[in-house]
């Protein structure tokens, strides 16, 4: 009885494993057969594409620019952003005061003519009566002049009777002059409000980059209290070897890095002198800044790109372009639903630049700056599709 037992569960499990094994062989037919080839033409559609739209490209702050053709190397120097001495302006009282009001803090943005501050100053209150004195004497003056030319042109007063007028006439106009003359040599605002009152007055439209003033504050004349800058446009002073500086000219572009930002700058002055302490040559570069992505004081590199004879150089791009994916380095070349991942094969780095030797055909428009984001983006793609 228990050998016949035996026999049965025997029998039970041997049935049992042929079913197991009928059900993996079916199993490889239909998902290794159809699905996997599925999955891995899926994958694919997306290891060689990031897909963005133009406003999601805009709200990352991507960056596009162009391969460099006919690179024939570059000068790698530090620089400094610093604000446009043609965009700038201080305000500083020509008379002494006390502070009354202060309508401008540190940042505020301004337009030209708006009122920074308003100084109470004796000295403004003097040159308003003065003004006022002297235009009253020169109406004066006039109305007796007009009187004596009537009476002179009917023979009725003598000639020197007019001259008299008409000499009282130019003397009381000089004296208004003079006077307000004065007036303007106080500031801009200097007797526009309530008689005594200095209005200081933005000369410019921009930022307020300095203010040196607070309420009930006592001033001198002649202190700077306010620095405004126009700061869409900045500078950024670079320092050259002589040798350096002898192998460009004005109006080089420049290449400027700083924390994954970069941007496009032009050399606008290059001294001819040494600077007597560091034996260096001082030098320029205008910086476009619509988007205040760069601050004054902050320092910076600069990459100069030299002059090539065309056809005698190589191509190159800005190193910030280049990411690593799978092994190798890639940049991101623009399309019309977003970036096409092109693997491509590096020579030598030259300032901000890395030479291309195969994988670009130089027409090519690629990101340059926040490259990372597009990296991390087609990393959530292929991360998908491993995982469908």
């Amino acid at each position: 009885m228990q050998s016949l037992y035996r026999a049965s569960l025997l029998s039970v499990l041997l049935a049992l494993l042929v079913l197991t094994g009928c059900g993996r062989k079916a199993e490889p037919e239909s998902e290794a057969g159809a699905q996997p080839a599925h999955k891995e033409e899926h994958a694919d559609e997306h290891a060689d594409f990031v897909k963005l739209s133009d406003k999601q490209i805009q709200a990352a702050n991507i960056e596009l620019g162009v391969v460099r053709r006919d690179f024939a190397g570059a000068i790698d120097a530090p620089g400094v952003i610093a604000v446009d001495p043609q965009r700038s302006a201080a305000v500083s009282s020509s008379v002494s005061g006390r502070v009354i009001d202060v309508r401008k803090s540190l940042g505020d943005p301004i337009a030209r003519g708006d009122v920074l501050a308003i100084i109470d100053s004796r000295e403004v209150a003097q040159f308003t009566a003065d003004a006022a004195i002297a235009e009253r004497q020169r109406a004066l003056a006039e109305a007796t002049f007009q009187r004596e030319e009537s009476l002179y042109s009917q023979k009725v007063s003598s000639r020197q009777e007019y001259d008299n007028a008409k000499a009282a006439l130019d003397e009381a106009r000089a004296r208004l002059r003079l006077a307000q003359q004065q007036l303007r040599s106080a500031g801009s605002g200097a007797g526009s409000g309530q008689t005594g009152q200095l209005r200081l007055l933005a000369p410019i439209s921009g930022i307020v980059t300095f203010r040196q003033i607070n309420m009930g504050d006592v001033v001198d004349g002649h202190t700077k209290l306010f620095e405004v800058a126009d700061l869409g446009n900045l500078s950024v002073e670079l320092s050259l070897s002589p040798a350096d500086a002898g192998r460009f000219a004005v109006g080089a572009p420049v290449d400027i890095t700083a924390e994954n930002r970069t941007a496009r700058a032009r050399i606008s002055q290059l001294s001819r002198v040494l600077d007597p302490n560091t034996r260096q040559v001082r030098a320029i570069a205008t910086l476009a800044d619509s988007k205040a992505n760069w601050r004054v004081g902050e320092t910076v590199r600069a990459s100069i790109a030299l002059p090539a004879t065309p056809g005698a150089g190589g191509m190159a791009i800005p190193r910030t372009a280049v990411q690593t994916i799978e092994d190798k380095p890639t940049v991101f070349v623009r399309e019309k639903e977003g970036f096409a991942v092109r693997h491509v094969a590096l020579g030598g780095i030259a300032g901000a630049y890395v030479t291309v030797q195969s994988g670009l055909t130089g027409a090519e428009q690629i990101a340059v700056d926040n490259t990372f984001i597009l990296k991390a983006e087609h990393g959530k793609g292929a991360a998908g599709d491993h995982h469908d």
